[in-house]
Parts: structure tokens; sequence; C-alpha cells
């Protein structure tokens, strides 16, 4: 029987979750917007290569999408895929990757967003690891925040406006947090704490979210019970893409 370990992580796992100061700026992660048109759903993406082509679908230059820049309104759900990385505990060497899928619910005009994480399955040499258990935002000491900030856009003195030009930008970003007990064929895992932020893309012009992409912590607390043989915990990344 193998014993596997996810990597635990430490200061920038909390700092992560409890501020969302892990929200990037690049293409992915970071921006704000608007309700828009569906993108497609974003299951599947449960191997390295299937997350990874997705993943790089999504955050790419060349992906058509842009960070939004419009005032959100309306409520969508988002669909996707979190990628964290599996160590075996007795040769950290043996490295390998696990998957869970990703089911999002955004209210963009009150401004409030909430998560489930489940189905937690990949491999370790080779190997299968599945564990059990759902991470829920309404179990989560940590709250949830969406956020959106308008900033006027700086005139040019003596330069005359272009009319319909926009005046402003609307960054909307979030720090998803879930939480909940994981468990193995052994035993309980313990109590697991999945922190994720970003912002929101969509087609260019500022006005659809259709995606987001950027960070995953997580950070396990306390055990009770029988002990599993895995230990969760660490760092990885996360797609989303509108129902």
């Amino acid at each position: 029987m193998q014993y596997f370990n996810l990597i635990r992580a430490g200061a920038l796992g909390i700092s992560c979750l409890a501020l969302g100061a892990c929200l990037g700026s690049s293409n992915g992660t970071a921006g704000g917007g608007g309700t828009g048109g569906g993108g497609g759903a974003g299951g599947g993406g449960k191997t390295p290569a299937e997350f990874d082509a997705k993943f790089n679908s999504i955050t790419s230059t060349t992906s058509g999408l842009a960070p939004t820049s419009k005032e959100l309104t309306g409520t969508a759900t988002f669909s996707g895929v979190t990628k964290v990385a599996l160590f075996e505990a007795a040769d950290p060497t043996n490295a390998g990757e696990a998957f869970a899928d990703l089911n999002v619910q955004v209210d963009f005009g009150g401004e409030t967003i909430s998560g489930q994480a489940t189905n937690f399955e990949g491999t370790v040499g080779g190997n299968p690891v599945t564990l059990s258990g759902t991470l829920d935002s309404a179990n989560s000491p940590v709250p949830s925040t969406l956020i959106s900030v308008t900033t006027p856009l700086a005139s040019i003195p003596g330069v005359p406006s272009i009319p319909g030009a926009p005046t402003s930008v609307t960054a909307t970003s979030f720090s998803l947090n879930m939480s909940g007990e994981l468990s193995d064929a052994d035993g309980v895992v313990g109590n697991v704490l999945m922190g994720m932020g970003g912002g929101f893309l969509g087609p260019i012009g500022g006005s659809e979210a259709t995606a987001a992409a950027g960070p995953t912590t997580v950070v396990v607390t306390d055990v009770t019970g029988a002990t599993g043989l895995i230990d969760i915990g660490g760092a990885g990344t996360f797609y989303l893409e509108k129902d």
C-alpha cells in the first residue's frame, strides 16, 4: 500500500485564502466586467494534458479573452477544474497531480460568490489516488468575497475626449474559500480549506464574463477519527468557464 502526501501550504496559502492576496494581474487572473454570453462548460480537464490545454487556452494572449472592465450585473454559474500537486510521503520525489471538479455560483449585482469542489482524483507514480468528500464555501471559516472597484480614466489636458469612449474601468476580483472533510479509503484526511482567487475574462470589450483562471491554495487543519493515508495541502491552479 502506498502512502501519498500533498505538500502543505504555509504563510503564502494563508494570506491568499484570507486576503485574496494572490490575485494575479496577468491575463486570466485580473479584471471585472459583465455577465455576458456563455462560454463552454468547464467540465473535463482531469488529466494533466487536458487541464494544461484548457488552462492555457483561457490564459493565452491569443485566446480572444481579456480582463472584463465594465460593471457586472445579474447572476451566473461557472464550472471548471482545479489542479494540485501530489507527492508520495515516503518518497517526495515520486510526484503526481490531483484534480477536482469546481462548481461556482456568482451574484454580480449582490457581490457574492459561492462554490463547491468535488471528485478529487489523480495519480502518483502511475497509481490512482481518490479522495471522497466535498469542499463547500458554506462550510468555510474564511468568507468568500466578490468586490468591484470603479476607477475613472484620466483625461489628457488639452486633448478633447473621444465621443463614446469609456470614462472609467470597473475591475471585479474574487476570493473563493471552500472547506470540508476529505477522506481516503483508510480514514480521514482532515478538515481541508481550499482557496482560489482571480478575476473574470471575456470577449474583448469588457462587458461579458465567460471565464476565470488563477492560483489555488490548500491548507489542512485538524484530523479526527481514524487517520487516512493522504495529507492534502499546497498550491496549484484552477480555471472556470461559464455554463
